[in-house]
């Protein structure tokens, strides 16, 4: 007999994918690239969201469950959404399903088998730079975890750490599985991509540092291109500093640094940037910079490693724990360390980045989007075989 499972899927319809998004959206593109329903699973991917997802859609075929059929006129979506709700009509059918679910609206029927990742519990560490629907979401999905979900993820073990710290959930409830990324970053870059993306913006291979993602202060870019101003004064050579990444209400600090006398000629902030232009970009890179203050995983540190970028990241938090030995850690508060990182990065001799870059595209390989479901998909066989 099959087991089936519900992913909520209803908040994968932003233009912009968050990085709690893009993990989620790794579970879709693991599911439609293997097939994992063949054998031991029935799957279906419910939206609740209002829109029709046709990605979705077209990767999962008709394990989508939307809660808009695809033919409804875009302005007719609102008012026959409302409808459903308040009638209950056209409610996904999850009896009998193992429900995962994430960090938005959580939706979890008495006749459900409860289940749900939680990626991190940033926006109650640091309420300042979030939203308060976050952190109510943020404390529902604890909640949740708490009270009603039979399985339980984190996606590091510092995430599993703070979890139980914060709720007393026993930690042999929670089962660590690591995210994994697009198969893509295992791939060769697209030479005329990078060629192209490296000419548009007037940058050289291994003649800049990369930041990617919000432009926010938990990113902590501000110390980071303070260290990068730093390192220029202390003979780094002709290297820029690219920044990508999406604005949002917290980034003036940053984008008038950017805008300063000392930086403004080599900085170059590239707003958001899709997914091949940021391979291109990464590969090429002289190191990735991800100093953030706090992480729940970051992703970015291990698709650099996929692509054999050298990394400078965070000496804490999961950074530390996915990074250790095989990057320049630094101490994402002291400017001064962060510079040094940046010397030394340039100064490392090709057979020494060669061999590290060598052990770490190995260490990445096991951080595949295929190890990511299938790692929560052995919790639901485990389960139902006691």
């Amino acid at each position: 007999m099959k087991i089936k499972v519900a992913f909520d899927v209803s908040g994968l319809a932003w233009q912009y994918r968050t990085g709690v998004q893009n993990l989620y959206w790794a579970f879709v593109d693991a599911w439609a690239t293997h097939q994992a329903s063949g054998t031991a699973f029935d799957a279906i991917f419910y939206d609740r969201s209002g829109q029709f997802n046709l990605e979705l859609a077209n990767k999962v075929g008709t394990a989508y469950a939307p809660g808009i059929p695809c033919w409804l006129p875009s302005q007719f979506h609102r008012s026959f959404h409302l409808f459903k709700r308040v009638t209950g009509i056209g409610k996904p059918e999850l009896r009998g399903c193992i429900n995962h679910v994430w960090n938005w609206n959580i939706y979890n029927p008495s006749f459900c088998s409860g289940s749900i990742t939680i990626p991190d519990i940033l926006p109650l560490e640091y309420p300042d730079w979030f939203d308060s629907s976050i952190k109510k979401s943020t404390e529902s999905s604890l909640m949740f975890a708490s009270g009603n979900a039979d399985f339980v993820f984190a996606i590091s073990n510092d995430v599993k750490q703070r979890v139980v710290k914060h709720t007393g959930i026993s930690s042999d409830k929670i089962r660590v599985v690591y995210p994994g990324i697009d198969n893509a970053y295992f791939s060769p870059e697209d030479p005329i991509i990078t060629q192209t993306v490296l000419k548009k913006h007037g940058l050289e291979p291994g003649q800049f540092f990369l930041s990617s993602g919000f432009i926010d202060p938990r990113k902590n870019l501000k110390r980071q291109l303070e260290g990068f101003k730093l390192a220029q004064t202390r003979g780094i050579g002709n290297i820029k500093y690219a920044l990508t990444g999406i604005r949002t209400a917290l980034s003036d600090d940053v984008l008038q640094l950017i805008e300063s006398s000392e930086l403004r000629e080599k900085v170059i902030f590239l707003g958001y940037v899709p997914k091949d232009e940021l391979i291109g970009l990464t590969s090429q890179s002289t190191a990735l910079m991800y100093c953030s203050i706090a992480e729940g995983f970051g992703l970015p540190i291990i698709e650099a490693m996929a692509l054999g970028a050298p990394v400078i990241t965070s000496n804490n938090t999961s950074m530390r724990e996915l990074a250790f030995s095989r990057t320049r850690l630094v101490d994402p508060c002291d400017v001064d360390d962060i510079a040094e990182a940046m010397l030394e990065t340039c100064g490392t001799t090709k057979e020494e980045k060669s061999t590290q870059l060598a052990a770490n595209r190995q260490y990445a390989s096991k951080f595949t989007i295929e190890n990511w479901l299938k790692g929560h998909l052995d919790a639901y066989v485990e389960r139902s075989t006691l």
